[in-house]
């Protein structure tokens, strides 16, 4: 077994010495807020070019202050809706919003189904708006590093709130509970809600719960029962639509982040979740370029050896 050469490593970390034209100018003006400058970033963070690291290291200095609020929820609950609604009641408030819509991979391109510019664009004008789409690109273990990074990037730009939306039910959208200060289930009624709660466990990691199209009949029989499976929770009615029910909800929010205790303790989750993201990111992509010993693998093929202790064998031999 070949272990993967420093060249290798150096790719998937970041070289320290790769150069970046004009990186100092380009860190400044993400740190001053310009749009260009922190997309091109993004792009390359995305892309997974090494060239990057050097830039977010830079920047990672200046990171730590945004308010991280998670959006999840089941696909067609209103998640897009609802958040146009948050930037614009943020933005009453002279916030500073960033939003990270992660978005299915496309098959054919890598890149993001669901186009930014598609979802909000009433905002999409307003400098005091960052919006951007993620793909998911099948990362190890769920969340991607490329959304670490992104939120480091607006959050260096000045963004005040980051809202982070989730595609749908799935693992990450249990992971956003470590990544946020705050996480936001969002359901809407007629959509068999309490099944796929009770399959995805995904009420245990809603800070704050939103019933959407509260101005339906059949809101109110979802409203009870969430009353009865979490009488510990805030859940709100909203009419995303129509902008109703922002108010309470910003204020139910803004509680949650109080309870939450300090940013400091909050932000430990964060921390660890990233460090295990890049982990698992690393030295999964170091697994896929190893080649493997043709005995060895003909002992597993004949049964003389199973894989669990060639394994072993091989982190005792500093292998792996």
């Amino acid at each position: 077994m070949q272990k993967p050469s420093s060249s290798d490593r150096s790719r998937l970390l970041g070289d320290p010495g790769v150069r970046v034209k004009n990186r100092e100018a380009w860190v400044r003006k993400i740190l001053e807020g310009d749009v260009r400058s922190a997309s091109r970033l993004l792009t390359l963070v995305e892309n997974q070019d090494p060239t990057a690291i050097p830039l977010l290291k830079t920047l990672f200095r200046h990171t730590g202050n945004a308010t991280l609020i998670g959006i999840t929820g089941p696909a067609g609950a209103g998640k897009s809706t609802l958040i146009n609604q948050l930037i614009t009641a943020l933005r009453k408030e002279k916030r500073s919003v960033g939003v990270l819509a992660i978005d299915p991979t496309s098959p054919l391109s890598g890149g993001a189904i669901l186009g930014d510019r598609l979802r909000m664009h009433p905002h999409f004008l307003d400098r005091e708006v960052f919006i951007r789409s993620l793909a998911t690109r099948g990362a190890w273990g769920g969340i991607s590093p490329a959304l670490f990074n992104a939120i480091h990037i607006l959050d260096a730009m000045g963004k005040e709130t980051i809202l982070i939306e989730t595609v749908g039910v799935g693992q990450d959208e249990v992971e956003i509970a470590d990544l946020a200060d705050v996480v936001v289930l969002v359901l809407s009624p007629g959509m068999g809600d309490e099944v796929q709660l009770m399959k995805a466990g995904l009420l245990e990691i809603g800070d704050v719960v939103v019933v959407n199209k509260g101005d339906l009949k059949e809101s109110r029989r979802l409203f009870y029962q969430l009353q009865e499976m979490i009488p510990d929770r805030p859940i709100v009615k909203v009419a995303a639509e129509k902008g109703e029910g922002l108010p309470l909800l910003l204020s139910k929010i803004g509680r949650a982040l109080t309870d939450a205790g300090p940013r400091g303790e909050r932000r430990k989750r964060f921390i660890i979740e990233e460090l295990r993201t890049l982990l698992r990111e690393t030295i999964g992509k170091s697994v896929l370029k190893v080649s493997f010993d043709e005995k060895e693998v003909e002992a597993i093929l004949l049964r003389k050896r199973d894989p669990y202790g060639l394994i072993r064998s091989w982190m005792k031999k500093g292998k792996i």
